[in-house]
């Protein structure tokens, strides 16, 4: 089995690492099969740099953004699919040629830990570590059902400034 490239282990790390969507994911967002959806997403990411010459953060938001309404039908309000795609647009060419940089070195320090990879104590302080992070942001995070058929999963920001 062919090893996945530096880039496309950074998208699926993104793509872990990316709170709403995870949330998406958690509450239901692509059905039965959203962990196949979000490694072909992760695909179609990669072989849209390989496709195309010169690609810009709106041309990575529109196609991510399709992706995301056709295959899990949700839209994002909370700008994280611009900043995914400034951040993909980045790594790319960097991915090329300089393997040690920077922007790699958190994927490759910290892995993202599957949940039949928690073994030993130490995984486990880490993971609980994150998951108050992640907890701590996900409260930031609202997500709506916003169709009166249920089709559609929105997320965006809380505004904290609004009345109940």
């Amino acid at each position: 089995m062919e090893q996945d490239s530096l880039f496309l282990s950074y998208v699926r790390y993104t793509f872990k690492k990316w709170l709403g969507f995870q949330e998406a994911l958690h509450e239901g967002m692509g059905g039965i099969y959203a962990k196949e959806k979000e490694l072909w997403m992760g695909n179609e990411i990669e072989n849209y740099f390989k496709r195309y010459h010169d690609v810009k953060p709106e041309d990575i938001e529109e196609y991510l953004g399709t992706m995301l309404d056709n295959e899990f039908d949700t839209y994002f309000e909370d700008g994280s699919v611009q900043q995914i795609s400034r951040i993909f647009c980045e790594a790319y060419p960097i991915s090329l040629i300089n393997p040690d940089a920077e922007i790699f070195q958190e994927m490759k320090m910290n892995p993202v830990i599957e949940a039949s990879n928690y073994n030993s104590r130490a995984n486990n302080i880490t993971q609980e570590n994150d998951e108050e992070t992640a907890c701590k942001r996900m409260e930031q995070l609202k997500v709506t059902e916003t169709s009166e058929d249920g089709e559609w999963t929105t997320v965006g920001k809380k505004n904290r400034n609004k009345l109940p």
